[in-house]
Order: structure tokens, then C-alpha cells, then sequence
């Protein structure tokens, strides 16, 4: 799939959105004839939230804090159509990429 890839989505880290990388490697047509490229997408989930206070009820000892969810949640997998011509798309030459993650530039 590397090989294969041209164009590279980026989505950074939002109160709303989790960061995200889209490797866009093949274009094709939809059901109405328009073109979409077909890409496969790995989003971290986001950070759990920060420890909140418990009020201390009883024998003046706090509750542990307990998170909504485990840190250590593998991230979401995905192949997912998007748009060939989206404006976060950074483009590279097939076969060109040589690490998962290439640097900004």
C-alpha cells in the first residue's frame, strides 16, 4: 500500500477530532460517476481526559480517580473514500514514500 500511494491527509489534534493520517492510493468511480479516491486512514484516539476532583465524602480520604476508558487503546483502522481533490491532500509521486509517517515538510 505504500508503494501505492500518492497523496497524504493529515488532521491534527482538536478539542472535537483525534489526530489522523490518510494514505490516499487509488482512484476510481463512484456510484454517480464521480471520482473518489479510495484510502486507508489510522486515527489515535483521543487523550483521555484530565483527573477531576472527587469530593470527599468519607474519613477524609478522596476516591482514586478512575478513567472513562484504558490509556492504552490501539487506534482506529480504516478504508474510507475521500475527496481526490481535498485541499489538506499533500501529493508525492507513486512510490516515493519511504517511511509510514514522512516528516512535514
Amino acid at each position: 500500500m505504500l508503494a501505492a500511494t500518492f497523496g497524504l491527509i493529515r488532521i491534527t489534534r482538536t478539542a472535537y477530532t483525534a489526530d489522523s493520517v490518510t494514505y490516499v492510493f487509488e482512484r476510481k468511480k463512484d456510484l454517480f460517476g464521480r471520482e473518489v479516491c479510495r484510502a486507508f486512514r489510522v486515527t489515535d484516539h483521543p487523550k483521555p481526559p484530565p483527573p477531576t476532583p472527587v469530593p470527599n465524602l468519607v474519613g477524609g480520604f478522596s476516591r482514586p480517580y478512575i478513567p472513562d476508558r484504558p490509556p492504552d487503546l490501539k487506534p482506529v483502522v480504516e478504508y474510507v473514500d475521500v475527496s481526490c481533490n481535498d485541499r489538506r491532500m499533500e501529493k508525492f509521486p507513486p512510490g516515493t514514500l519511504t517511511s509510514p509517517v514522512p516528516r512535514h515538510p
